[in-house]
């Protein structure tokens, strides 16, 4: 056993105990595996700004904020009093409210691509529908996606995510692989799998593919996998290719929108036809929505069909809908500009750390998020990132839970306004301590 497993291990007896007993209930003791790591995960009693504490009594500061979610910290006042207000008026319609439509404006105000937008309650959904849309509209049915790009847990997309290298093909010609056992037979042959922002070699993959391609979904910043962003090169061959092909580019950008006040699109001056979205929209609340361009979004127009069907009995629910709205009204440019800056002032400091150390560290990321990675060479793609020694990175994971530091346990992580200079600088003296701890 570490010394880092060893203190978090002293340190969270509490966590261990209520972990034991949700074994005893739920599959490995939760209902999120992406939350799982060894040897168990804290739980959490309590959150406020930018702090958690665990059932031990420790304080930690939040630097994931529920995976990129929270962008204003936890219970921000503004958000929590407008849902306590509507609480008192009711949970939940069988008819419209008048907050989706406040958050729908105020999305396609910002975001590009949106001329109509739907709601529903994941990212998963969100992106299922997108690629629905797509095959409706084209009347084609294979897909592309960049090997890397997570996209949710529905079987289109449940392929060369989180691969192993020396199983899934060529670096520039990568094959197919399942994410997860389970999928429908002939997924796999579904699905093109493109090298991620090696422009020349995916286009002519796409090139292989192009009359019986509906779409092409790519996240413009590999987010879940290291957050990695795109170059403007490769996204831009994808909006050529799919606009002389007649395939449907969807920019995937449930992590991504943190990046500027329109998303990413907005940052990289690329215009997609459709964009799922979640995460920060819904204000801390499960949410997720996709939108584009009007003719392909008039496929679920009930008054002419519709030709798509969607439902969900929680779509677009009231308390969701005004703490987005709320949300999205406390995002101001001047707040986008301040958060790139305080996370620039991170990727900064543990760059520094790591040159201090002799340790290879390189963060990448835009705006808000960020993710380390101790490897030496550029990062190109997926199979960059999966060269890194995952052991050492976990004990560094280890380390900075024991130091009062909370990420994911791949070291991606994502700045609140709760943040500061001060919570920074406690990041990277504890970043520090780790790597000297480990060297």
């Amino acid at each position: 056993m570490s010394s880092e497993m060893a203190r978090y291990m002293e340190m969270t007896v509490e966590s261990r105990a209520a972990w034991e007993e949700a074994k005893r209930y739920l599959p490995g003791g939760d209902s999120r595996n992406s939350i799982f790591w060894d040897p168990y995960p804290i739980f959490v009693e309590s959150a406020s700004g930018a702090r958690v504490v665990d059932a031990d009594g420790v304080e930690r500061l939040d630097f994931i904020g529920t995976m990129t979610t929270l962008i204003l910290g936890h219970s921000p006042l503004a958000v929590t009093e407008a849902v306590g207000r509507q609480l008192e008026r009711g949970v939940v319609y069988n008819a419209p409210n008048r907050h989706q439509v406040r958050l729908a404006r105020l999305l396609c105000q910002r975001i590009p691509s949106f001329e109509l937008v739907r709601f529903t309650n994941s990212g998963t959904e969100a992106t299922l529908n997108t690629i629905r849309a797509a095959r409706a509209f084209t009347g084609r049915s294979l897909i592309a996606k960049a090997e890397g790009g997570y996209h949710g847990s529905h079987d289109t997309v449940s392929v060369s995510v989180r691969v192993d290298p020396s199983k899934a093909g060529e670096r520039q010609r990568p094959d197919a692989r399942p994410a997860t056992e389970g999928l429908a037979e002939g997924v796999l042959d579904s699905v093109v799998v493109l090298p991620f922002n090696e422009t020349e070699a995916a286009r002519e993959i796409l090139e292989q593919h192009k009359e019986q391609l509906a779409a092409v979904i790519v996240e413009p910043m590999l987010g879940s996998v290291g957050m990695l962003p795109a170059t403007r090169e490769f996204l831009l061959m994808l909006r050529d290719f799919t606009a002389e092909n007649g395939s449907v580019l969807i920019f995937d950008e449930v992590i991504s929108f943190r990046i500027a006040p329109g998303g990413a699109q907005e940052y990289y001056e690329i215009t997609p036809d459709m964009t799922s979205l979640g995460k920060i929209i819904g204000g801390g609340f499960a949410v997720g929505a996709f939108g584009g361009r009007h003719d392909i979004m008039g496929l679920y127009d009930p008054t002419s069909g519709p030709r798509v069907a969607h439902a969900g009995t929680f779509n677009a629910n009231p308390a969701t809908m005004l703490a987005g709205a709320v949300t999205l009204e406390q995002l101001t440019p001047e707040v986008y500009r301040r958060l790139a800056e305080v996370t620039e002032r991170l990727r900064h400091g543990l760059r520094e750390a790591g040159q201090e150390l002799e340790v290879p560290v390189q963060v990448t990321g835009i705006g808000s998020l960020f993710g380390i990675h101790f490897l030496d060479g550029e990062l190109v793609g997926y199979r960059d990132i999966a060269k890194a020694d995952s052991a050492f990175r976990h004990q560094v994971f280890l380390g900075l839970l024991n130091e009062g530091i909370l990420m994911a346990p791949n070291l991606v992580g994502a700045v609140s306004t709760e943040i500061g200079e001060a919570e920074v600088d406690a990041f990277v003296g504890a970043f520090r301590r780790v790597l000297r701890r480990m060297a």
